[in-house]
């Protein structure tokens, strides 16, 4: 398929005509391919027409990628600017390309050196690009750059967790943050967007791939480590690359409470406070209602065995509802609407 930069949406060029279309999947001369002058507000329009349009292309025509990695590679400079930065971590950093997409560039690469003309344009699997809540994995890969969802188009956003600092525990500010900040706004969030995350987890647990022993890898986001879910415009996303496992059915209840009630940081647990026990109820609550709904699994399968004793601890008298009655509902396939009736009549 064509990838077309329309010149009635674009002024690339003032020697084409605007009536014209500019076709990167056919010949073009040299002095046609050229992006100086582009305004900045102009910049994300031309990017987000070009990223849409390989997405679309088949993924072995070779000649439609190579161009567009040429436009990405003329554009980059004009991405990797301070006003584009949001964020780094220890591999990348991150640029904003539009609201709708971002350019993760590996440290150490600047824009000269971070695309390659031996780097092909490369796709990614779309089954993971089709997960509404999922950010991390590129759309398309270009050497050392990475082209993702964008996760945070408002920048109204906070990180499920600490920060990571090995086997040491929280700092006293990022707790008072976690419990003044994080916990009050996590309980807010409606309850659709805790359906919205669930059915992305039950959606999750239907993808798998067949190793050379047959044996099947699934996927499951690092719930562990801090800044892998975040909160976005009332919704819940994955930004980080997922981690793989033998277990079937991986992504459960505790997937979503691990990272939003129980854990703080990777050695230190959220602790008791009589101020939150109301809005971590809340955020129990609506788990468990998600949870149900999409039908995940209830078993703590892939967490720790204190996960239990922890939730009961910082819930004290409000956690009533029992895991095993609802775990064994399910396996019986009993009606999601009895599910449902029990957990409310629980946690009256």
């Amino acid at each position: 398929m064509n990838i077309n930069l329309s010149t009635n949406s674009f002024n690339l060029n003032k020697n084409v005509n605007n009536n014209k279309q500019l076709n990167l999947t056919t010949h073009t001369p040299k002095n046609n391919l050229k992006f100086k002058g582009i305004q900045p507000n102009e910049l994300s329009r031309v990017l987000d027409a070009n990223i849409d349009s390989v997405l679309k292309t088949n993924a072995f025509d070779v000649g439609a990628r190579m161009k567009f990695h040429k436009v990405i590679n003329e554009l980059l400079p004009q991405i990797m600017t301070p006003e584009n930065f949001i964020n780094k971590g220890r591999e990348s950093k991150v640029y904003k390309i539009s609201d709708k997409y971002v350019a993760k560039v590996k440290r150490g690469y600047d824009a000269n050196s971070a695309i390659h003309f031996y780097n092909f344009t490369k796709l990614p699997d779309k089954r993971f690009n089709q997960l509404d809540i999922y950010y991390g994995e590129p759309v398309i890969r270009l050497g050392n750059t990475e082209i993702l969802k964008n996760a945070t188009p408002s920048k109204n956003f906070i990180c499920c967790g600490t920060s990571y600092r090995g086997a040491k525990a929280a700092t006293i500010d990022e707790r008072a943050e976690y419990d003044k900040t994080f916990v009050p706004l996590c309980a807010s969030i409606p309850q659709e967007s805790y359906d919205k995350f669930a059915n992305g987890l039950a959606e999750l647990n239907k993808i798998h791939d067949m190793k050379m022993n047959l044996s099947k890898v699934y996927y499951t986001p690092d719930i562990i480590n801090p800044n892998n879910i975040l909160i976005s415009d009332n919704e819940f996303k994955i930004v980080d690359k997922l981690d793989k496992t033998k277990q079937r059915e991986p992504n459960t209840l505790f997937t979503m409470l691990e990272p939003l009630l129980i854990r703080l940081s990777p050695e230190s647990y959220v602790h008791y406070n009589e101020e939150l026990v109301e809005p971590r109820a809340k955020i129990y609550k609506k788990c468990l209602i998600a949870a149900t709904k999409a039908n995940l699994p209830i078993e703590n399968s892939l967490t720790y065995e204190y996960s239990d004793y922890y939730l009961g601890d910082i819930l004290k008298t409000r956690k009533s509802v029992s895991h095993e009655d609802l775990r064994k509902m399910r396996l019986r396939d009993e009606p999601i609407e009895n599910r449902l009736d029990y957990i409310e009549n629980a946690m009256k």
